[in-house]
């Protein structure tokens, strides 16, 4: 029976599954999902641009009738077009979205999008006493024989090179080749033009305009995987988690998440890529592996986790979290020089990798007790490659510990010192890292000593984390009590200055 196939932005699928026998293919700019929270002005230019180049490319297919519905108040109105017309679509990848499609009566098959299926994911939870990421990972490495050798065990004898991936960064910086980038053309000229114009008529956007720099069709992410096997996937392994400041935003990550996300990269094309490289001797394995526990590993077991879980992320709140999302986090400056340039660069290219994210962002969101689905929000519209199956259990789960330790054995909490260490954020900051309290105290390890306090008990619980709640306990009253001062002025100095609710004393 002949079909209308809805296509959505996320899901600009090359070999969509549900293009089979339709006569109509539907792509709708939906001025209503503008309208509902500030979106990167990039993130909304790269998704009109790939749906547009998308309409192009089937046009040009001849197969199928294709119909764009650009400026519509919404998705139910346009749909509203295609009456008495069976509706086809990919199914979403969020479960808000999923419920969406399925109250208009479209019918959803499988995407695809993904290596492993939610209910394939399930299946293999199903009656572990713990979900450990390795546990997957290694079956993974297995099931699509990725740098494994006959017998199934692992190149090189270790299926984890985390130990060789943790370099520090040289005082004197560090420096990488530039990324591919996309030439703009017309279709982007045009996008450009109409997000002037939805400006104008008051839809809000976060971050600044720029040339789109992230790859948005199968062609363009072609050619950002071959630019970065070549020229950054060798020195990724060492320097991944290695955060160099604003004159080396992407450094040597891959900026694959982009067309990942949207559908036009296959991840197994992307291992296999990587896997080639280290078979012709032009990229180590620990490099290799680092990049393959990302996609096959943790995207995919991400994935999982957020679709087993679904119902239960917005609500997800182990620590008692409940500070509104500070001013900060839009740009208001704090004197930070961390969060500052973070916070900055994030609104320069809708781009921070996921260091930047984990141990800046998500452990002062998870120190100062911001309420964690308001982080996620954040973290899903604020970056280009955001999405709630993406943050939800990235954000919520691993960086706030709002599921309780379900993706992570132990909160990633971290005071200044680590940041000294894994950056040059420290250099020439006014603040000194090793300092809890006084004048030219770290708000960072400040907030860090704090959130020790407040959440002792639980901490004391965790033989991971019991020695940071033994020491301070060795600490006397009057460093306690400067440590909290301190702690209380930075949560403010998050929020401009304004006076902002405190975490009760054993909260979570």
């Amino acid at each position: 029976m002949a079909h209308t196939v809805l296509v959505l932005g996320d899901q600009l699928l090359p070999d969509h599954p549900a293009l089979d026998g339709a006569e109509r293919v539907v792509l709708v700019e939906s001025e209503a999902m503008l309208r509902r929270r500030p979106l990167h002005r990039q993130r909304a230019h790269l998704v009109l641009s790939g749906m547009r180049r998308h309409a192009a490319a089937l046009r040009a297919q001849g197969d199928v009738d294709v119909v764009e519905h650009r400026g519509t108040s919404s998705l139910a109105a346009a749909l509203a077009g295609h009456d008495g017309e069976e509706l086809v679509a990919a199914a979403p990848n969020d479960l808000g979205a999923r419920r969406a499609l399925q109250r208009l009566g479209v019918r959803l098959v499988d995407s695809g999008q993904f290596l492993t299926a939610p209910d394939e994911f399930a299946r293999w939870a199903d009656g572990r006493r713990r979900l450990r990421m390795e546990d997957f990972y290694r079956e993974q490495r297995r099931a699509f024989g990725v740098l494994v050798d006959d017998s199934g065990e692992p190149l090189g004898g270790r299926w984890n090179f985390d130990a060789e991936n943790r370099e520090r960064p040289p005082r004197e910086g560090l420096h990488a080749p530039a990324p591919w980038a996309p030439e703009e053309d017309d279709v982007d000229a045009g996008v450009r033009a109409d997000l002037d114009a939805l400006a104008a008529r008051g839809v809000v956007f976060f971050g600044d305009d720029a040339p789109r720099r992230y790859a948005v069709t199968p062609e363009e992410g072609a050619a950002v995987l071959e630019d970065f096997v070549a020229h950054r996937l060798p020195q990724f392994g060492p320097w991944q988690d290695a955060m160099a400041g604003e004159d080396e935003p992407f450094l040597f990550h891959s900026l694959l998440s982009v067309p990942l996300n949207l559908g036009v990269l296959d991840p197994l094309t992307c291992v296999r890529a990587a896997e080639a490289a280290h078979h012709a001797g032009d990229a180590p394995l620990a490099s290799v592996e680092g990049f393959v526990r990302q996609v096959l590993g943790w995207r995919e077991y991400v994935w999982g986790m957020y679709w087993l879980r679904a119902e239960q992320w917005p609500e997800a709140n182990a620590l008692g979290a409940h500070l509104p999302l500070p001013a900060a986090y839009r740009g208001a400056a704090t004197g930070w020089n961390c969060l500052d340039t973070v916070v900055r660069g994030v609104a320069r290219h809708g781009y921070a990798h996921h260091i930047e994210r984990l141990m800046v962002l998500g452990t002062i969101g998870l120190t100062a007790g911001i309420e964690p689905w308001a982080l996620v929000r954040w973290f899903q519209t604020a970056f280009v490659d955001g999405a709630e199956w993406v943050m939800a259990p990235n954000a919520a789960g691993m960086a706030l510990f709002a599921d309780g330790g379900e993706m992570v054995t132990k909160p990633y909490a971290a005071g200044g010192n680590y940041l000294s260490k894994m950056s040059g954020h420290c250099q020439g900051c006014r603040y000194k890292p090793s300092e809890k309290h006084g004048e030219r105290a770290c708000p960072v390890t400040a907030l860090y000593w704090d959130f020790v306090d407040t959440h002792a008990e639980r901490l004391a619980a965790n033989n991971r984390t019991a020695r940071a709640v033994s020491t301070w306990r060795r600490f006397d009253q009057e460093t306690r009590d400067a440590v909290r001062e301190r702690a209380i002025r930075a949560r403010a100095e998050l929020d401009g200055g304004a006076e902002v609710p405190q975490p009760p004393r054993g909260a979570g």
